[in-house]
This record gives C-alpha cells, structure tokens and sequence, in this order.
C-alpha cells in the first residue's frame, strides 16, 4: 500500500476515535464500517466490483447497529 494510502488511513481511523460515542460499541462499529469500504474500494480498483452497492450496504448496517443500540437504550430508560 503507497504511503500516502496509509497516512489517509491512518488519519480516518484516527478520527473515528475522537467521534462522540453515541452507544456502546459506536466507535468500534464505525472502525468497521470504514475498514470494509476501504477493503471494498481496494477490490474495486483491482476487480472492478460493485462499490457503490457494497458502500451503501455497510452505511446501512452501520445505521441499523446505531438504531438498534439506541432503541435499547431508550427503552431501558423507560424501565427505569
């Protein structure tokens, strides 16, 4: 991987560590997330994959694990 990849990386990755934690697990989530489209935008250079569909899937994903822990959240809370 060229240095300047690596250096984009390691900034992105970086910054996810500083986003506010929004629920347990959020920032390890992102983390994910955002290694994913990396590895997918790697395949699509090399295979010429589908990438805007597999970008979409992994923002979805992302969005469902923030809904879901935000959701428990709320109704624990409630319970309370």
């Amino acid at each position: 991987m060229p240095l300047n990849e690596r250096k984009i990386i390691t900034i992105i990755l970086d910054e996810c560590q500083n986003i506010e934690e929004r629920c347990d697990g959020y920032r390890e989530e992102l983390v994910d997330v955002v290694t994913d489209i990396i590895t997918a935008e790697r395949q699509h250079r090399v295979h010429g994959t589908n990438i805007q569909q597999k970008v979409n899937d992994k923002c979805n994903t992302a969005g469902r694990f923030l809904a879901e822990k935000r959701g428990h959240a709320t109704a624990a809370g409630e319970d309370s």
